[in-house]
């Protein structure tokens, strides 16, 4: 009789849970909230060796910080704006930072990130207000 009060239970919990699932909204993995049409990565970012995801992440920080300071400079937030090509991160990057040892590009990124988030300072309430944050 235990037995088959447990089944019971973990069947309804289950069945619940399979139910209450099909009415949560979800953007898939790959939908930004903000701007849905925005520049997709580079596949070599995406797709960088795990020992070296640092220089893939001083790429990804330096075209967050690219398109927060535009926002912030232009004062638009705009999706072009906000999220421009990645050309333009990707030529810095290996005009300037390619060559670099792991612990310079560690460096960068904290700098980096310390300047997207100056500029998102200024950016964010921008966005949110036109709806891009």
């Amino acid at each position: 009789m235990q037995r088959i009060f447990i089944f019971a239970t973990a069947l309804t919990i289950s069945l619940s849970s399979t139910a209450l699932a099909q009415f949560v909204p979800t953007l898939g993995e790959d939908t930004p909230r903000a701007c849905p049409q925005q520049p997709q990565e580079p596949d070599w970012i995406a797709n960088i060796d795990i020992r070296k995801a640092h220089k893939g992440n001083l790429v990804q920080l330096m075209y967050r910080a690219q398109g927060l300071e535009a926002v912030a400079t232009n004062n638009d937030c705009s999706c072009e704006t906000r999220f421009p090509s990645w050309e333009a991160a990707q030529q810095y990057y290996y005009e300037h930072y390619a060559g670099l040892e792991r612990w310079e590009v560690l460096e960068k990124i904290d700098e980096y990130r310390r300047a997207a988030n100056a500029h998102r300072k200024v950016a964010q309430p921008m966005c949110e207000q036109q709806g891009n944050w």
